[in-house]
């Protein structure tokens, strides 16, 4: 049996009219007049066995057969339909494709009732939920969020119109919170969806969302192409499920007065002994050199965490067995750094370069005017070059046993920003010009400074941290106050 007799939705552009593609309907809506509620077409969302997406539409007058009676989740052929780019300006776009599918008169839709490559149920562009609150004023995408459903409340009614309804709760993935309303017969179906959950944990994956702001903060609410997955059977629930268990398990295994990581010097991580038995420590250093010979970015599975190899453009995964026609791209940059006692090779994580530079891997490659420019060195990640931070780093086997001297960043903070590596058994020296208090001195090293902080879904730690060094001020004298010169005396000659 031939199985590639299809095209696949990576394959498709503007040049013909002549596509075979066989596909899973991941969802659909109809197009209606806000005022008449006239039809103006059906919009569809399909997957290809790539787990590749694209947007589909049929205007009204080609709305017949099939197109009345689509199910979701089926899969159909569809064979000689036309393929636009999008223009730029259109709004609430459920996928990303730079490319959608428009019916014509020629275009025929039936489903498949034989035997082919496996389809997924649903395919997902998961965003970052700590990146939720820059697409709140940018409405070209509706977005995809998985997260831990919390603080259901009960759903409200207007009193002016009952048919008017809001259903709220948050997701949450263990560090960033979001509020979600979901509105009128949607928000309806969802909740009774959830009355039917037996389990106590709830995970839902939300689908073609729209972002909003209410009450200056992001929130997330539904749209017609919007769908919701309760508890499904995707690898980003079992992550998240994974994440949030260790964050408990670490929760109630850390005592309340935690010490904090101890602050080491280049010279002596390198010296660590065998039997170490921290698995992070923090170091201050500056950032001396950018690897900027080697990438800078890798290639990740869609699908689940695996680093892709490319080959003449394709790039296959080892774990899901598949071709990944447009991979994930992460940061991973190499640095040295150094301080006063010597030079250490370090790696800086994608999170924590996306979280300082305020960009991700795509962003920066969607600026580039030319794609030659697309593989050069970004000048924005050579501001990091001569910054002072305080690093957290990993320390693992190979660097303690094996002899390895290149390490991962776990987090990366500027220096002024971290509050929390006093070594608890060193002393801290501290130099007080012109002022020798020492019962003052005594209580400012020896109580703890408490900080009120704004309340923030963001926060992970509730714990008060001691400040990493006290600055004494030196003593400065009024600028306008001259001091006299000593009158000469003339001494007369014996």
């Amino acid at each position: 049996m031939e199985l590639n007799k299809y095209d696949s939705i990576d394959q498709l552009d503007t040049s013909t009219f002549h596509w075979k593609c066989r596909l899973r309907l991941q969802c659909s809506w109809k197009g209606l007049n806000k005022e008449t509620k006239e039809l103006w077409g059906i919009n569809m969302i399909f997957i290809d066995d790539s787990n590749d997406r694209i947007h589909a539409f049929a205007n009204a007058k080609f709305c017949q057969g099939e197109l009345l009676d689509l199910s979701e989740g089926d899969i159909y052929i569809i064979s000689n339909f036309k393929v636009k780019e999008f223009l730029g300006h259109e709004t609430f776009r459920p996928v990303r494709n730079p490319k959608h599918i428009f019916f014509t008169t020629h275009t025929e839709l039936k489903k498949d009732l034989q035997a082919g490559l496996t389809i997924e149920k649903f395919a997902f562009d998961l965003f970052h939920m700590g990146d939720v609150d820059k697409f709140a004023d940018d409405n070209r995408f509706l977005i995809d969020m998985v997260g831990k459903l919390e603080n259901l409340q009960p759903q409200i009614r207007s009193n002016m119109n009952e048919s008017k309804t809001m259903l709220k709760f948050d997701l949450y993935d263990g560090r960033f919170r979001v509020n979600v309303t979901l509105f009128d017969e949607f928000g309806d179906k969802v909740e009774q969806l959830l009355k039917k959950v037996q389990v106590e944990d709830i995970y839902i994956i939300i689908s073609c969302a729209k972002v909003g702001r209410y009450d200056a903060k992001p929130n997330i609410t539904n749209y017609p192409a919007t769908r919701v997955y309760i508890n499904p059977d995707h690898y980003s629930v079992k992550e998240l499920k994974t994440k949030m268990q260790e964050m408990s398990l670490l929760e109630i295994g850390t005592p309340e007065n935690e010490v904090p990581k101890r602050v080491l010097t280049v010279k002596e991580i390198k010296e660590l002994p065998t039997d170490f038995q921290e698995s992070k420590v923090n170091c201050e250093v500056t950032v001396k050199k950018l690897e900027e010979k080697t990438n800078w970015y890798y290639a990740k599975c869609t699908n689940c965490e695996m680093e892709l190899f490319g080959e003449n453009g394709r790039f296959y995964c080892n774990n899901c067995t598949r071709i990944i026609p447009h991979p994930d791209k992460r940061f991973r940059l190499g640095t040295i750094c150094s301080d006063h006692t010597g030079s250490v090779a370090i790696v800086f994580p994608d999170e924590e370069i996306t979280r300082i530079i305020g960009k991700t891997v795509f962003d920066i490659q969607a600026e580039c005017v030319e794609d030659s420019q697309m593989e050069d060195f970004p000048d924005i990640l050579k501001q990091i070059k001569n910054q002072h931070y305080t690093i957290t780093i990993e320390i693992k086997e190979q660097n303690i046993k094996k002899g390895s001297k290149v390490y991962e960043a776990t987090e990366i903070l500027e220096a002024q920003d971290f509050a929390g590596s006093v070594d608890p058994t060193k002393q801290t020296e501290i130099e007080i010009d012109q002022i020798n208090d020492s019962e003052r001195e005594k209580d400012l090293m020896t109580n703890d400074l408490t900080i009120e902080t704004p309340d923030t879904g963001n926060s992970t730690s509730l714990k008060m941290r001691r400040l990493k060094n006290i600055h004494p001020v030196p003593y400065e004298g009024d600028e306008n106050v001259k001091i006299k010169q000593l009158k000469k005396i003339k001494k007369e000659k014996i």
